[in-house]
């Protein structure tokens, strides 16, 4: 699987991406955040929750599980979902951001 992503925008506690899946486009987020499937309304914009596609979410609880778990999520999306990671804290995050390739790594997002 080619995973390209680069940073769309900074967004509290993490990051707005724009990711390519062999050549297919989702958008993606990133963020330092509890497992709360609630956090997600606050998190991705209204707009694109009503442009389509679905939302898949899932925490990254640290960078040993995090390949299986941001994997996971991606083996099983579609072109224009939503991919929300709610990473448990900076090594996690670190971690889902080397794994969806995002081309400006010192550029993350935390501020």
């Amino acid at each position: 699987m080619e995973i390209i992503s680069t940073h769309r925008q900074d967004i509290v506690g993490g990051i707005a991406m724009h990711t390519t899946l062999d050549g297919e486009a989702i958008r993606t987020y990133a963020v330092i955040s509890a497992p709360d499937l609630n956090a997600i309304a606050h998190i991705v914009p209204p707009e694109e929750l009503e442009s389509g596609g679905e939302i898949h979410a899932t925490a990254v609880t640290d960078a040993d599980s995090a390949e299986s778990q941001v994997l996971d999520v991606l083996e099983n999306i579609n072109p224009n979902d939503i991919a929300v990671f709610l990473c448990a804290n900076e090594t996690a995050y670190a971690a889902a951001l080397a794994l969806l390739a995002l081309s400006d790594e010192a550029d993350n997002g935390l501020h």
